[in-house]
């Protein structure tokens, strides 16, 4: 395939022909030998956004969106992913019963039963949680506090979309007591500091033995100050939230390390880098961590608040990224999490609202890489890419090919971001 607009459309209808029936795509998905090599997780998860049925469901509803014939299509995976959902753990925006309402959310105005019921069920749950995440009374949380994927802030944003009204206020509420400061051991530090007892994994509590500080869209801060804004943007808004907003913001800016080309920012601090920067850090340019996601926040955040000068620098550091050498970005494959799509879709998002060529034209740039990736001997077209080893890029020697159907690991993913009038699939990555 060559880089063109027409080819752009011809992969995406090739995708979503190779994702159409939900046993097939699960015979392969779920394969034994189709395993990530760190975790050694399965590539496929029925009931998620991030490689299952809802996630390709997404991509039906943007079809369908303009040809309502993919309807059916998209039915068939939501059928499914309703039937497997019975029993399916609660674990924040990306799986179990609010992957699936982020889906038919986007089908509207179908199954307005079924979306009536999981947004009960769904607010239900994040007053569960913010109840539990209230009662700590240790200083400093998890990432399920607050984060995009398990935490408070990425059911909040479905919450926002479908009415719940009254538990996103809730929600907002607590996130703006989670920017205050705490004092640790002596030190005031911002209160998204998370210790070493409450890392994800025990690599993570090795590694930052005091804990550390989140600068992820995905895990980190950035997050939250997404969900103020586009609660702002809605006209929903709680005492504090505005100031809570410019805490994070400046913390943010304040925090931008400067290279050759311009700024970008560390996927995490520790607790001495927080106030004396190292001057190695790792960082790359994904959606999921690094400029891209941060910039995308941030410009959002400044738009809202008027804040010229935060929109400004969230351009000037998505320049930044264009201007460097591609080898620099760390970028695994054409997916949307840690890949090309992801950075493809915040520049056509930025560069949108901000009205800027560079980033617009850098769009063009991003669409012709990840069709480089594009193999129709691969089952989903778009191959997942990991390092092949399970120390990551510690000792890896290249990459491993995996096959992925969803939205954030996924080929679904992939042709979503490889349409440019896609509606607002990519509010679950705090885009929209």
């Amino acid at each position: 395939m060559t880089a063109c607009l027409t080819d752009a459309e011809e992969a995406v209808l090739l995708v979503a022909d190779r994702l159409a029936e939900p046993d097939s795509v699960a015979e392969i998905a779920s394969r034994p030998d189709n395993v990530e090599p760190i975790y050694g997780a399965s590539m496929w998860a029925p009931v998620a956004l991030a490689a299952g049925l809802p996630g390709i469901a997404l991509l039906y509803a943007e079809l369908a969106a303009a040809d309502e014939r993919w309807f059916a299509v998209a039915h068939r995976h939501v059928a499914r992913a309703a039937q497997l959902m019975s029993g399916q753990p609660a674990n924040g925006l990306y799986a179990g019963p609010a992957a699936l309402l982020t889906a038919v959310h986007r089908l509207s105005p179908n199954y307005g039963t079924l979306r009536r019921k999981l947004a009960a069920w769904v607010a239900a749950d994040q007053q569960s949680r913010l109840d539990a995440c209230a009662a700590r009374t240790e200083p400093g949380v998890s990432w399920a506090h607050y984060d995009v994927i398990n935490g408070l802030s990425g059911t909040a944003r479905l919450l926002l979309d479908v009415g719940e009204t009254g538990v996103v206020e809730s929600t907002l509420r607590y996130l703006v007591q989670l920017t205050e400061p705490i004092t640790v051991d002596g030190r005031t530090v911002p209160g998204w500091w998370i210790p070493s007892e409450l890392q994800p994994v025990a690599e993570d509590a090795r590694r930052y033995p005091r804990g550390d500080f989140n600068l992820g869209l995905a895990h980190g801060i950035p997050g939250p100050l997404a969900l103020f804004a586009a609660a702002l943007e809605r006209d929903v808004e709680v005492p504090g939230q505005r100031a809570a907003m410019r805490r994070i913001g400046s913390w943010l800016l304040a925090r931008r390390r400067t290279g050759e080309a311009g700024a970008f920012w560390p996927c995490r601090l520790g607790w001495d880098e927080e106030l004396s920067p190292a001057a190695d850090v790792f960082t790359r340019e994904a959606w999921c961590y690094g400029a891209p996601g941060v910039a995308a926040a941030l410009h959002r955040a400044g738009a809202v608040l008027g804040e010229a000068g935060w929109c400004a620098a969230a351009v000037g550091a998505l320049r930044a990224v264009l201007a460097r050498d591609e080898q620099s970005w760390r970028l695994d494959g054409p997916t949307v999490c840690h890949g090309y799509a992801g950075l493809l879709q915040i520049l056509r998002r930025v560069g949108t609202a901000a009205g800027d060529p560079v980033l617009l034209g850098g769009c063009a740039r991003l669409t012709a890489r990840v069709l480089s990736f594009a193999d129709p001997a691969a089952p989903f077209v778009f191959p997942h890419l990991v390092p092949d080893s399970p120390r990551g890029w510690l000792d890896a020697t290249g990459y491993r090919r995996l096959n992925v159907a969803g939205m954030l690991e996924g080929a679904a993913g992939v042709a979503c971001a490889l349409m440019p009038a896609a509606g607002a699939w990519d509010t679950a990555l705090m885009l929209t």
